[in-house]
């Protein structure tokens, strides 16, 4: 009796937001409503590849974008660096799940991992979802440093309510074992991954995109041991990385389920900021026109678009001093509610790759990774609303005019700066992620901020002292027991 009771409260805690949750061939996955234990299993890992990125993107915008000097909103704490727990915890909470949510990315991924683990029917189901476990809980990671991990996501199972934190270096480690045991896991002769949302079930395309986060991963640790990162580099080009723009996973929203930026954008100004504006204007960048825009007044008012004369466009400066900024992310391309989602963009493999042999981890050309990522990019941004087009024209201009020349490190500032240009808009964390390990690009820190540096990692949630006390407080112990913007998680010691 009691077990049949605990089924119908894990039906009530996955129905609601399932039922909202698959963009497209929704009809694949139902849930039986004469059995009441059983959830299919596509259904719930199509709902977490879904929210994902259909999540709220306030932690990305407010912190990650201005760190990285993408742009400017006066609701932004982070361009001053000035923590914010309503702000930092919402990336914790919108993966975790707090004391208000009933579901989770991870409490579904881990409820879909432990049900079909043991099933040979679902194996390629079962990999897929442990590759995107990897992708997720390295979001929270990098943001976070030393986190639950391990024991995660466990209260329904395990009856683990106050999970331990696993430090950061062990949870490299396991990332790196569950990414080899999914790839061996993957096969082409079984049946195809469920609830899919990028690639229509075919683990081959589950493959690359592992192969890829393992390449992210082995450059992720640069400083701390390069030796494995060479290793690891070396292990995911001969794998198998993702090759062409078809390979990313890609999220297709609608007006249902709309991309998370849109509740962003729907309801703050958004300008460019200087640092970015007046690089992409010195490297004659077509991408500028395609990013931001002037309107006759904020878009939330009621502005519309006046023009994309990237000549008229000036960016928020931190000197009062300057001009007032024109230039607004151009709302048609990013804020609709059916803009797509690039989780993991395949212009950054390239742009990894091409520093992986400057770096004489892998071997090959280096100028040819770089200039296959800058046209990998400005092509995906045809995928946008509006069907923004760079031609291959102007791609090649911007080619020649932004060779990559000079010495190792001079080509490699140039590669991540390239990587955190196309890093706009989705992934600022991950661009975020990508200075701190490489210093690239150079930027200036605000001279008026709360603090003298660029933030380097974000502190722990307020809530946890009070539900997880003990263990967050040992988990402050990696940090000298500050909790603060300043520490630095373990890669980027």
């Amino acid at each position: 009796m009691q077990k049949h009771i605990y089924h119908k409260l894990l039906l009530l805690l996955f129905i609601a937001p399932l039922f909202a949750a698959c963009t497209k061939n929704l009809g694949e996955y139902n849930l039986n409503p004469d059995a009441v234990g059983s959830v299919q299993p596509g259904f719930v890992f199509s709902n977490v590849l879904v929210n994902t990125s259909a999540m709220d993107m306030e932690p990305r915008t407010n912190y990650c974008h201005a760190f990285m000097q993408y742009g400017y909103s006066g609701f932004w704490s982070g361009t001053a660096y000035k923590s914010d727990d309503g702000i930092g915890s919402r990336n914790w909470s919108n993966f975790y799940g707090n004391t208000s949510t009933t579901s989770s990315v991870i409490k579904n991924l881990e409820y879909v991992i432990s049900q079909i683990k043991d099933n040979p029917d679902l194996v390629n189901t079962y990999a897929a979802a442990r590759i995107w476990r990897v992708f997720v809980y390295q979001k929270l990671t990098d943001f976070y440093g030393d986190i639950p991990y391990t024991q995660a996501g466990q209260a329904l199972s395990q009856r683990i309510f106050t999970p331990e934190y696993d430090k950061q270096q062990d949870i490299y480690a396991d990332f790196i074992k569950e990414l080899r045991a999914a790839i061996a896991q993957l096969n082409d002769g079984a049946k195809g991954v469920q609830g899919d949302q990028f690639y229509a079930g075919a683990p081959a395309q589950w493959k690359k995109l592992a192969n890829s986060l393992l390449l992210r991963i082995g450059m992720r640790l640069i400083k701390v041991d390069p030796a494995q990162a060479a290793a690891l580099v070396k292990e995911a080009a001969n794998g198998g990385v993702m090759q062409s723009n078809s390979d990313m996973p890609v999220l297709l929203h609608n007006v249902n389920i709309p991309n998370g930026f849109y509740f962003n954008l729907n309801d703050q100004q958004f300008n460019l900021h200087k640092t970015l504006v007046d690089h992409m204007k010195a490297t004659k960048d077509p991408r500028l026109a395609i990013y931001g825009a002037t309107y006759d007044k904020q878009v939330r008012d009621g502005g519309h678009l006046v023009s994309r004369d990237t000549s008229l466009y000036i960016g928020y400066s931190f000197n009062a001093n300057d001009p007032l900024p024109t230039v607004y992310v151009s709302y048609e391309i990013f804020r609709p509610q059916n803009t797509p989602f690039f989780d993991f963009h395949y212009a950054q493999v390239e742009f990894l790759l091409a520093e992986a042999v400057l770096r004489g981890f892998i071997t090959g050309d280096a100028n040819a990774h770089y200039q296959k990522g800058v046209t990998a990019h400005m092509a995906s941004l045809s995928q946008m609303p509006t069907a923004p087009s760079i031609s291959q024209a102007q791609i090649d201009a911007y080619l020649v005019a932004n060779p990559l020349t000079g010495t190792t490190d001079q080509q490699i500032e140039k590669i991540n700066t390239e990587f955190w240009v196309s890093g706009f808009l989705f992934d600022a964390d991950e661009v975020w992620a990508n200075w701190r390990r490489t210093g690239y690009p150079k930027l200036t820190p605000n001279p008026t901020g709360q603090m003298p540096n660029i933030p380097r990692k974000i502190p722990y949630p307020l809530e946890e002292f009070s539900l997880n006390n003990i263990n967050v407080t040992n988990a402050l112990k990696a940090y000298n027991g500050v909790n603060d913007l300043s520490s630095r998680v373990w890669w980027d010691k």
